[in-house]
């Protein structure tokens, strides 16, 4: 019985010690503030690629992506700028697919998340086909950059 406390003593007082010698991280994020899509940080990319591919169908409607803001939150809205990376797609606007929003992401005041609204339209069926939707995050035009890495997120579209 004596051993075993003894044993629980020195186990106790060596974690103690050894936890005592590591500081604590800071967590805080100090880079400029950019944005990212979610599902281009949450999903791994796509063969090939460094962006993720979303699987989506003829007429799927209106899908929506998050857009997350890294860095201090603002004190009033943000209007990020989305575009689509021409040469990597092969839908076409208007036909294939619509830009909500006058192509552009809204991050409410005190917040670090918007969304981008896009609608896949109905076109004729054609067997064996799929078309590539790439966005791309732009910004805002002044302090909100899109972060280099996270900035695209495509969707294939089979139609």
């Amino acid at each position: 019985m004596k051993k075993y406390f003894l044993n629980t003593f020195i186990a106790a007082a060596l974690v103690a010690g050894l936890s005592a010698c590591f500081e604590k991280p800071n967590l805080s994020y100090s880079g400029p503030t950019v944005v990212e899509f979610d599902a281009a940080v949450t999903t791994a990319p796509a063969v090939g690629r460094t962006f993720p591919l979303i699987a989506t169908t003829n007429g799927a409607g209106q899908l929506t992506t998050r857009v997350n803001l890294v860095g201090p939150q603002r004190a009033t809205e943000s209007v990020i700028k989305i575009g689509v990376d021409a040469a990597a797609s092969t839908a076409v606007e208007g036909t294939h697919y619509r830009i909500l929003n006058n192509k552009t992401a809204t991050i409410p005041a005190q917040s670090s998340f918007g969304t981008v609204t896009i609608e896949i339209l109905r076109v004729p069926a054609q067997a064996n086909t799929t078309l590539t939707l790439v966005l791309l995050l732009e910004g805002n035009g002044t302090d909100i950059l899109p972060s280099e890495n996270f900035k695209r997120v495509g969707y294939n579209i089979r139609l």
